[in-house]
């Protein structure tokens, strides 16, 4: 095993929301995340005409993919080449999944996230450990909590947080992240040194700090760390 270093690896959570059009709406709020702090927004050849929200680390070897499984079929079977029947068999497995990807791209990112500098021990971690990896680099990216129309998550908010300060900021939050159309840049607008409290403060009564367009019909979005759970 001495001989060897693993390159890089990817971690893979398919996540049934539902249906097609569920799935579409969740990335539709997943691309108003735009950037986060440590990555930024890229776009993959593979990926053309499939919904879908990248991200690549900037420095840190990681790349983030979630995206519509079943519009990556669509792309990679054609009807003409395996029979009607088979391509309709084909297309309805994967219908409102959305696979997510957690890529360690480069050895420095293995041994990181593997906490391990021998071959040995990065295989056993990464073994053992995968779940928990992948949901550390997924909670940097995707907001804890149900998603709502602006509106209605500054209704929560003035409802269920008492400490003015906080709920000041929160609703800052609320209000910057469409403007800037990155949480990280409207992180940084806010110039808050308890940001990490504030996205606490979201987190302890179920709400994303992304909201959902208002060009979009739905209205609300379950919590993706639920759907998770459950898989």
């Amino acid at each position: 095993l001495d001989d060897f270093f693993i390159s890089g690896i990817r971690l893979v959570m398919d996540i049934n929301v539902g249906t097609h059009d569920e799935a579409a709406a969740y990335l539709k709020v997943f691309r108003r995340i735009g950037r986060v702090k440590g990555f930024s927004p890229v776009s993959y050849e593979c990926f053309d005409d499939v919904d879908s929200f990248c991200l690549d680390g900037n420095s840190n070897g990681i790349e983030f993919m979630i995206y519509d499984l079943e519009g990556l079929y669509r792309k990679q079977f054609r009807e003409g080449d395996i029979g009607q029947k088979r391509y309709k068999e084909l297309i309805k497995e994967p219908e409102g999944i959305l696979r997510a990807e957690v890529w360690l791209a480069k050895t420095k990112a293995v041994r990181l996230c593997a906490k391990a500098e021998d071959i040995f021990g990065q295989i056993i971690n990464l073994s053992e450990k995968k779940q928990d990896i992948f949901l550390e680099i997924f909670v940097r990216i995707i907001p804890f909590g149900d998603f709502h129309k602006k509106g209605k998550a500054e209704e929560i908010i003035w409802r269920e947080i008492k400490d003015t300060r906080l709920r000041r900021r929160m609703l800052q939050l609320v209000e910057l992240i469409p403007e800037k159309k990155s949480l990280y840049l409207a992180q940084k607008a806010m110039e808050c040194r308890s940001i990490e409290k504030v996205i606490g403060a979201f987190a302890k009564v179920n709400l994303s700090p992304v909201t959902i367009s208002k060009r979009q019909d739905i209205k609300q979005l379950k919590n993706i760390y639920e759907l998770c759970i459950s898989e």
